[in-house]
Formats: structure tokens, C-alpha cells, sequence
């Protein structure tokens, strides 16, 4: 099964104490899966997501996160089966800022 989306997110930080920010994320996109599954038609779906985590900065410009996020992708009733996915993971990640 593969599945292929497009989301946009918004990251919202609040700074614990110097260099460090508890972040929140929320996104929603649109996605395509190519195999119909006992839960999910195969075809359009959408898919939402948040995650809740650490961001410590290293230097001006880059950040280390860590975290987790909770998912569920589904087809809003468009077609049958609309059970979807739900999905929990872990996140580690490195940010750069851009000039």
C-alpha cells in the first residue's frame, strides 16, 4: 500500500525556559492510496494530523525536535469502506533556517 499527500501545518511554539520551546503542530491534507484495503477504498482521502514535542536550539539557525503525533487518514464517506486509519508515532527532527 503506498500513499501519496499533500498537507499543510501550523506549528505553534512557546519557549519553557532559554533554547527550549514546547511545540504544537497541526496539519490537514489531501492523499491518494493506491490499494483498497478492508478498512479504506482505494482512491482520494484525506488525512489530519497533530504532534506535541521538544524543539531545543543548537545555534542561531538549526534545532533539534523530538516528539509525538497522532493521525487518521480517511475518506470523509466519499467511498466504501471509510473506516480509515488512525496512527500514532514518534518524531525526531533537525530545522534549518533559511536566509
Amino acid at each position: 500500500m503506498h500513499l501519496y499527500a499533500f498537507e499543510l501545518g501550523f506549528v505553534i511554539k512557546r519557549e519553557i525556559v532559554k533554547n527550549l520551546d514546547f511545540q504544537f503542530t497541526a496539519g490537514l491534507g489531501v492523499a491518494t492510496i493506491d490499494t483498497r484495503t478492508e478498512r479504506l477504498a482505494k482512491g482520494f482521502t484525506f488525512l489530519e494530523n497533530a504532534s506535541l514535542g521538544f524543539s531545543y536550539k543548537t545555534t542561531k539557525k538549526t534545532a533539534l525536535y523530538i516528539g509525538s503525533n497522532i493521525g487518521h487518514i480517511s475518506n470523509l464517506d466519499f467511498q466504501s469502506p471509510n473506516n480509515g486509519y488512525t496512527f500514532l508515532g514518534f518524531e525526531v527532527g533537525v530545522s534549518y533556517v533559511l536566509d
